[in-house]
């Protein structure tokens, strides 16, 4: 796909395989519009403008890194709390009746948790109650 820097007919070549644009995409585009100023500042921008706007771009790409890393130990916390239920007894309620029993194994699929209690999965939602007696 084409676009078209800001005072010019040449065209920047932009990739369209990818779902989002990152910090070097951002400075291609601003390189370009920068080579394309109007020396007597007729239709040019101003440069404050892509300093603002470069300062944005990259606190929201620290924003996206902090949200993957939360995402990350997120992850680690369900694994281990998910881990320590192996061998304790469990009460767990699919809606119909409440089955208690020993959880022998833990399951992963499509990042989801899934006890097995007598050969039976179950999702983690539906634990209600972890020991007891």
């Amino acid at each position: 796909m084409n676009i078209y820097g800001i005072g010019t007919n040449a065209p920047v070549q932009v990739e369209t395989e990818k779902k989002s644009m990152g910090i070097d995409d951002f400075l291609k585009i601003m390189t370009a519009q920068m080579k394309n100023l109007d020396p007597m500042g007729g239709s040019s921008a101003d440069s404050s403008q892509y300093l603002a706007q470069m300062a944005q771009f990259t606190m929201l790409e620290q924003l996206n890194n902090v949200k993957d890393s939360l995402e990350g130990i997120s992850i680690l916390s369900q694994q281990q709390i998910s881990f320590s239920l192996v061998g304790k007894k469990v009460t767990v309620d699919d809606g119909i009746k409440s089955i208690t029993g020993v959880v022998e194994k833990i399951r992963y699929r499509e990042g989801n948790i899934y006890p097995v209690i007598d050969g039976e999965e179950y999702a983690m939602g539906m634990v209600k109650e972890v020991g007891g007696e």
